[in-house]
């Protein structure tokens, strides 16, 4: 068994896949927020596996990992939180940038001022322009976990083909759990609604996960910083898509194309240029 979960496909796709489907079809009878305790779980097992259960040293991959896991939390409790504190709508994107600084201050502080000025602004405006194109996507369950799903994966591939399997393998089981609920979507729905009361925080997992992994690859896995942003339209393409399927099946099928084919060619450019250094 121990030989078994030691595998890479085992960590990062299968398990994390299973365990979001098993636990977005055992809430979703229960509430909206069903989806974001099945990425949290999924993570959480499949981070434990893939990075370890131990928090020293702190490195700026286990401090990712532990935001995403706080993301997943402050989301799935914002309907409770929100009823009792007013959140604005700008929460969730100043908890991004929060959250870059805290990620990154060591390695940018080393460099100059404009490679500095450009990384902190550049990684802001990601994290804000993915809270604002996720929050418009809650209306439709296919196209949210669409558009993370695709993105998520074209992040994990891309880290890999950079040469930061670390990154890759983080990215892709979130991945995974996204596919799991957006397959578990079509086949049973959800008997508790869409509507969420704040629609930046609920999607904050979606909105930081990819944008601190990315920003990750680009640092520590020489992945060229501008192919972050065909990766930060994926959202945009399934939002633009015309129409409204008849069934769940085309629905998820169509919003998850255009971003699938985002994804796996700025992965497969990454890996033609033959980036190869990292040790992250």
């Amino acid at each position: 068994m121990d030989q078994l979960l030691s595998r890479p496909e085992i960590q990062s796709a299968v398990l994390p896949f299973v365990v979001a489907l098993l636990c977005y079809l055992g809430l979703k009878k229960f509430t909206a927020s069903a989806w974001i305790w099945a990425l949290f779980a999924a993570f959480l097992v499949a981070s434990s596996l893939i990075n370890g259960i131990t928090l020293t040293p702190l490195t700026g991959t286990r401090k990712i990992i532990l935001l995403i896991i706080a993301s997943c939390l402050v989301a799935g409790l914002a309907p409770a939180v929100i009823q009792r504190v007013n959140l604005r709508r700008g929460t969730s994107a100043i908890l991004g940038m929060l959250a870059i600084l805290w990620v990154f201050w060591k390695v940018v502080a080393r460099m100059e001022v404009t490679a500095m000025a450009s990384l902190l602004a550049g990684g802001v405006v990601l994290v804000v322009w993915l809270t604002w194109i996720f929050g418009r996507l809650t209306g439709s369950q296919a196209k949210l976990h669409g558009a993370g799903f695709s993105l998520l994966l074209g992040t994990g591939l891309s880290a890999t083909a950079g040469a930061s399997a670390l990154l890759g393998q983080l990215a892709l089981s979130l991945s995974a759990a996204s596919g799991a609920v957006l397959l578990a979507w079509v086949l049973v729905g959800n008997s508790a609604g869409t509507a969420q009361p704040n629609r930046s925080i609920s999607t904050l997992p979606y909105a930081l996960a990819p944008a601190l992994l990315g920003l990750a690859a680009v640092i520590f896995a020489a992945v060229p910083w501008y192919t972050l942003i065909p990766l930060a339209s994926i959202p945009l393409a399934a939002k633009l898509l015309p129409g409204k399927p008849d069934s769940r099946f085309l629905a998820a099928l169509a919003s998850s194309l255009p971003g699938l084919f985002i994804a796996l060619a700025v992965a497969f450019w990454i890996w033609q240029t033959g980036n190869s250094d990292s040790g992250y």
